[in-house]
């Protein structure tokens, strides 16, 4: 028991210093450049305002969604009282 943990460990440390060591180098692009507009999309501000219209656009969607089918709901029920009463 104790040869297949200390193998485990080993075998994780090496693969992870492997993948850090080997890995490949990474370009570091700025998030604003000189001459570029202040209020650009990149960044984790962008990605939060991205967000946040996505959730907007989505939640006017569903409001719009669910007027419709309340409307269709009562159109139905009305329908269903009507025949009924007749």
């Amino acid at each position: 028991m104790m040869r297949f943990l200390l193998g485990v460990v080993l075998g994780f440390g090496v693969g992870f210093a492997g993948s850090v060591l080997l890995a490949p180098k990474k370009k570091e692009e700025a998030d604003w450049a000189p001459g570029q507009p202040q209020a650009s999309k990149n960044g984790a501000d962008g990605i939060l305002e991205t967000v946040k219209e996505r959730v907007a656009q989505a939640m006017s969607e569903a409001r719009d969604a669910r007027k419709q089918a309340e409307r269709e709901m009562r159109d139905r029920y009305e329908r269903t009282v009507n025949r009924k009463s007749s």
